[in-house]
């Protein structure tokens, strides 16, 4: 669990470097973005803690939902047609990105989207957002209410990428990972409305990122002051203690993670990948603690202990 979240920790640092940097053509590099944000994480942990992501999200769900449907009209304005003359004019310069996919391709893709929905199911830091609601009744409407909003939100977004390959030809693939940043920045180019709208989502982005990488760092506090340093090390800690405990250990990973964001061991995708990885392969553990009660710890614990990567 410890190792997901540091992956995914890794992988928010890596994005908002990348997202600041694009954003501003370059004026705040990559290295400044990740030092600053991670400066703002800290304060906002150590302040705020978990009801405080719990607040900002909706705020910042509103604003990455309403900024996401300007960036969709801003990037069909500036590519001056509907998505039927994008789709055109794809194929007649790159037909190899608008064709049909191949079997294994279609295969490939459709059990990476399986695989991640499981693995995402059993994020540390999302089954602990889980327990911290007021009650079963409350959780479920949350849930309910929540639903649709993901398939409109990363629709929106998969349009805008499309709108992009015509409007930034030949990126390569890291400078791709800035292609939102990039966008943004010509879009509030074009008048006053744009510039202040593509602001406000910025900084919806932005926070958004703060409050999930936010919450990371809690559980992994959360998980060495408790389950490690509270169960084996100094059972007898108190409360106070513990939490301390787990803050420092955390702030100590954090800037860890910033060495290595500092030139990042791939793309965000990779990330991605690395991070489900093991995930991916705890899963079952979860899913058999669920519904077998006769599954014990130790059995479970010798097969994670023999698990391998997964091969491409």
């Amino acid at each position: 669990m410890l190792w997901g979240l540091g992956n995914y920790l890794l992988e928010q640092l890596v994005a908002v470097g990348h997202a600041v940097s694009g954003l501003t053509g370059g004026a705040i590099p990559y290295g400044y973005a990740v030092i600053g944000f991670i400066l703002v994480m800290l304060i906002y942990e150590w302040l705020g803690g978990m009801r405080a992501v719990a607040l900002t999200d909706v705020l910042q769900g509103i604003i990455l939902l309403v900024g996401i449907i300007v960036v969709l009209i801003g990037a069909m304005t500036l590519a001056g047609g509907s998505l039927g003359n994008i789709s055109q004019s794809i194929a007649a310069t790159e037909p190899q990105k608008i064709g049909v996919p191949d079997l294994q391709t279609n295969i490939n893709w459709i059990s990476m989207i399986l695989l991640a929905g499981i693995g995402a199911a059993v994020y540390p830091h999302a089954v602990q957002r889980i327990y911290s609601a007021r009650s079963e009744r409350t959780l479920k409407r949350s849930f309910a209410r929540m639903a649709w909003i993901p398939p409109i939100t990363t629709g929106l977004v998969l349009v805008v990428g499309i709108i992009c390959i015509v409007l930034y030809p030949g990126m390569e693939t890291g400078e791709s990972e800035q292609v939102i940043g990039v966008l943004a920045n010509d879009i509030a180019s074009m008048n006053a409305f744009y510039y202040w709208m593509m602001i406000i989502f910025f900084g919806g982005i932005v926070g958004a990122i703060v409050s999930t990488a936010d919450s990371v760092l809690l559980s992994f506090s959360s998980m060495v002051s408790h389950d490690i340093y509270g169960k084996y090390i100094n059972p007898n800690a108190s409360d106070e203690r513990k939490v301390k405990v787990g803050k420092f250990v955390g702030v100590i990973v954090v800037f860890l993670l910033l060495w290595i964001a500092w030139n990042p061991p791939g793309t965000l995708y990779q990330i991605f990948v690395l991070k489900f990885e093991l995930l991916i392969q705890v899963a079952p553990c979860f899913l058999l603690g669920i519904y077998w009660k006769r599954l014990r710890s130790t059995p479970v614990f010798w097969g994670m202990s023999s698990e391998r990567p997964l091969q491409d």
